[in-house]
């Protein structure tokens, strides 16, 4: 009896050794992401409609290319920056820090439903650019 018991046992640890390796570690963020929506919401006194407009018209150039679960390029301007990036997966923010500038993060924005929105506040006001990922 016990010789017939041995092959079960084997079956059922790589059984569990299959489910544990494969359970769900969050949102797959690898990939191209691309603004498709910013909102500048700036003092009226302090800004024109071209400026909303320029604003507007640049944080739609920047993309975000995740290459894994902690590396990403910023590409804006026409230049690409590397940086390493972490998400709390409780709240959905995304940290991330340059390759050459030590250990200090900046927050990246928020994944929510999908998408990550991103808010900086300026001295003329606040902008939010929502990013998703091209399929």
């Amino acid at each position: 009896m016990k010789p017939r018991l041995l092959p079960v046992i084997i079956i059922l640890f790589v059984l569990f050794l299959g489910s544990s390796c494969s359970s769900d570690k969050g949102h797959d963020m690898t990939g191209v992401w691309k603004v498709t929506d910013v909102k500048v919401e700036f003092d009226e006194q302090s800004s024109t409609p071209d400026m909303l407009k320029q604003v507007a018209e640049r944080e739609k150039q920047t993309i975000l290319e995740f290459q894994n679960d902690s590396v990403m390029n910023i590409i804006a301007g026409g230049a690409t920056y590397k940086a390493f990036w972490v998400m709390d997966k409780g709240s959905g923010v995304i940290n991330y820090r340059f390759a050459d500038m030590g250990i200090k993060m900046t927050e990246l924005g928020k994944f929510t439903e999908g998408s990550i929105v991103a808010e900086s506040e300026t001295p003329l006001g606040k902008i939010v650019v929502t990013y998703q990922k091209n399929k």
